[in-house]
């Protein structure tokens, strides 16, 4: 008896706490009481997603505009310096020279201080 008294509670406490995720997927309904079709909403993610170059390169000529990297915040900082040719566009070989050398310069000894 002791043993079906605590399968009870616990099925209590499992039921008590999906109550809430059963009425959140409860589908909304209008003035008259039908049911609307809501698309989902996808959360809020906690990491930015992963841009990779080709989803950048919009018109796919193997290079970057400024234009092309505006929605990239700290490539459209660092452009005009990478831009080692400064003719507008930067290319793969442009960033990973540029990224070299910052990566170089972070290592680099600041003379004791």
């Amino acid at each position: 008896m002791k043993h079906a008294t605590k399968m009870s509670g616990l099925i209590a406490i499992v039921a008590a706490a999906a109550m809430p995720l059963a009425f959140a997927q409860t589908a909304p309904t209008t003035d008259d009481g039908a049911a609307q079709d809501v698309a989902p909403t996808a959360a809020p993610s906690a990491e930015p997603k992963q841009v990779t170059w080709a989803d950048l390169d919009v018109d796919k000529d193997g290079s970057l505009s400024k234009a092309e990297v505006a929605t990239v915040p700290a490539l459209a900082q660092v452009f005009d310096a990478a831009d080692a040719d400064a003719d507008g566009k930067l290319t793969a070989d442009e960033y990973k020279a540029h990224a070299a050398a910052g990566d170089a310069g972070a290592g680099a000894d600041d003379g004791g201080e």
